[in-house]
């Protein structure tokens, strides 16, 4: 795996960990609070971040918008932390082995995503790296302002 993507990939394995961590401190009826009307759920952010490793590695890979829909409908876990958790580390999992499998000149290589934005694939992956950490922190501070919980959970080395 190019070096740069190893680096990437040690901030994110931080993240999908304590975002485990964090749902530990849930129960499942945490799952079903909406801390603001027309915005998602504990549950359904929760959802969202358990596909969002795949689904940006597809988005990258050039799926079209049509694929991207079949796969949010055919990949959204069951609403509970096991299989919130489980889908997480899957699709993790998929865009590890999706990167690693790139050589530097794939990971350099520009593609278009359905919506028009231009990337290497490599800054498709920096995206993901942002937009998984920026789903922790709404978590986060559901569980600390919303739960008025303290998780206790270290979010950065």
């Amino acid at each position: 795996m190019n070096v740069y993507c190893i680096g990437v990939f040690k901030e994110m394995d931080l993240a999908i960990n304590s975002i485990i961590k964090l749902m530990d401190t849930l129960n499942e009826g945490d799952l079903n609070i909406r801390p603001t009307e027309g915005k998602w759920s504990i549950g359904e952010l929760l959802s969202h971040i358990s596909v969002l490793c795949k689904a940006d590695f597809l988005i990258g890979a050039g799926a079209s918008e049509e694929e991207m829909d079949h796969f949010y409908e055919e990949a959204e876990p069951e609403a509970n932390r096991k299989a919130i958790a489980d889908a997480l580390i899957d699709n993790y999992s998929y865009l590890k082995e999706g990167i690693g499998r790139l050589k530097e000149e794939e990971l350099l290589q520009e593609t278009t995503s359905f919506f028009g934005v231009v990337h290497s694939r490599y800054e498709w992956l920096l995206d993901t790296q942002a937009h998984l950490f920026h789903y922790r922190g709404q978590l986060h501070s559901m569980i600390v302002h919303i739960l008025r919980l303290e998780p206790n959970v270290q979010l950065f080395e």
